[in-house]
């Protein structure tokens, strides 16, 4: 009874899907967090460089900032 019921464990595939979708996600967010790691210097550095021209530009843009009235 106990070696039939154990064979049946091991055959059984009903939750197989569920652990490939859990470990596929997780080295997904994994690589994403990686990737962050790397990029964001570079993107503080770009948005740093460009702060003063969207400030200074008239327009739309000047006025959401609040630089221009």
């Amino acid at each position: 009874m106990f070696l039939e019921m154990l064979m049946r464990f091991r055959l059984a595939e009903s939750g197989a899907v569920t652990v490939d979708f859990v470990t596929i996600t997780a080295v997904i967010v994994g690589f994403g967090m990686g990737v962050l790691l790397i990029v964001a210097p570079g993107i503080e550095a770009g948005a740093s460089s460009i702060t003063p021209v969207i400030q200074s530009s008239q327009g739309l843009s000047g006025r959401l900032l609040g630089t221009s009235e």
